[in-house]
């Protein structure tokens, strides 16, 4: 009875002081609590934007703005998400350019990192390439995950802030997870550079990335590198994969859908990427969410064709990636909102924290340049985390 009595305690403590925060250029949301959690029998987006429907016919109204559904959808859309109306809501300014705190303040200092270099990974890009030679599969995207301890318990706020001074043109996310049975409570925090899906008034835009290569120091060479990205076949082509099926959604989804023929150049701290807008008109009776569904995951974060692709996926990585390369974001009761990629994040427990990143393996990639764009990749959150003082790598 105490136990139970324990858990209910712990669930009650949680549902008032869950925190979500989506910080972008433009503008900030800051929830608290949860006033209504979004449950389906089946997460598929019909599904969803029925809950959703259903949701806020009962939240309460404050202020001038409709309610909001905020949290994020796993990986696997068909896995639960977690996603609900907040009981507070906060909207505020964006991320402020130009200096902020000295992102080299921290009051952790960084003990260990496993898994750096990965002769596993490696392996398994060599393994993926084999699919791809024989025509099992044309884009595999593989991901690997970094283990890392600190001195003392992680502050969330302050990776928070940190994230923000250090990416200030991205989607900066922070979601507490709901508490398992017999684990500790988590934190998910994250710098997004790519938009998913983006709904005002009915128009839709998406903003996919693929195709990238490290930034360096030196600004001759760096705007080279980009320049040379344009015209890398294989970065091309890894790009038109990623923008013929977010296209294909787009027309079956929107009227008027618009999709560039070229790719541009997109700018992060640490890397270049290839990226393409598209846009459309949802279609009468399409609610934003159901494209949301039909987009995820793109060949940005799983491959082409996608059922092939997550066979590789699943059968190469060596973890379950949950809510990393799922979405998050949130969308009010008027059909307007952001989903973001859950790209470039961590997951925080007390002083550890798991640090994510992926490559998009096509034909012609080398898995050594694809271990060296994941490392380049994990540096978004690692040096957000803290001081890194004589670690052990594993």
């Amino acid at each position: 009875m105490q136990r139970d009595q324990t858990r209910e305690s712990l669930m009650s403590s949680a549902k008032t002081s869950a925190v979500f925060r989506f910080k972008t250029p433009n503008y900030s949301l800051y929830t608290k609590g949860i006033h209504k959690q979004i449950r389906v029998a089946k997460w598929t987006g019909q599904e969803v934007a029925t809950a959703f429907k259903t949701a806020f016919g009962n939240a309460p109204h404050t202020g001038k703005r409709p309610p909001v559904v905020v949290g994020a959808i796993p990986f696997s859309a068909q896995h639960p998400a977690h996603l609900y109306i907040p009981k507070h809501v906060e909207w505020g300014d964006g991320i402020s350019k130009g200096p902020g705190r000295n992102p080299d303040e921290s009051t952790n200092t960084i003990r260990r990192i496993d898994g750096e270099d990965s002769p596993a990974y490696r392996a398994a890009v060599a393994k993926a390439l084999r699919r791809i030679s024989i025509g099992a599969v044309d884009k595999v995207v593989l991901a690997r995950r970094l283990r890392v301890s600190a001195d003392s318990a992680f502050d969330t706020d302050e990776i928070f802030n940190r994230l923000c001074v250090l990416n200030q043109s991205a989607f900066v996310y922070q979601l507490d997870l709901p508490q398992a049975q017999n684990q500790t409570s988590s934190v998910l925090l994250g710098a997004s550079p790519e938009l998913v899906l983006n709904s005002t008034n009915g128009t839709v835009q998406s903003a996919p990335l693929a195709g990238s290569i490290p930034r360096v120091s030196s600004t001759e060479l760096d705007q080279k590198r980009g320049q040379n990205l344009l015209q890398s076949q294989k970065d091309l082509h890894e790009h038109a994969v990623v923008v013929r099926a977010v296209g294909d959604q787009f027309r079956r989804h929107c009227t008027d859908a618009m999709v560039p023929a070229h790719p541009e150049l997109v700018k992060t701290p640490v890397i270049w990427h290839l990226g393409s807008k598209i846009s459309g008109l949802l279609r009468e009776g399409v609610h934003p969410v159901q494209l949301a569904y039909a987009l995820h995951p793109t060949p940005a974060v799983s491959g082409w064709p996608q059922k092939a692709a997550q066979r590789a996926i699943a059968e190469l990585e060596d973890f379950e990636r949950g809510f990393y390369a799922g979405l998050i974001g949130w969308m009010d009761a008027e059909g307007n909102g952001e989903w973001a990629l859950t790209l470039r994040c961590g997951l925080i427990s007390g002083n550890t924290a798991q640090v994510f990143a992926g490559a998009g393996i096509v034909e012609n990639s080398d898995p050594e340049a694809e271990h060296t764009e994941t490392a380049t990749k994990l540096r978004t959150f690692l040096n957000a985390l803290g001081r890194v003082e004589a670690p052990v790598h594993a």
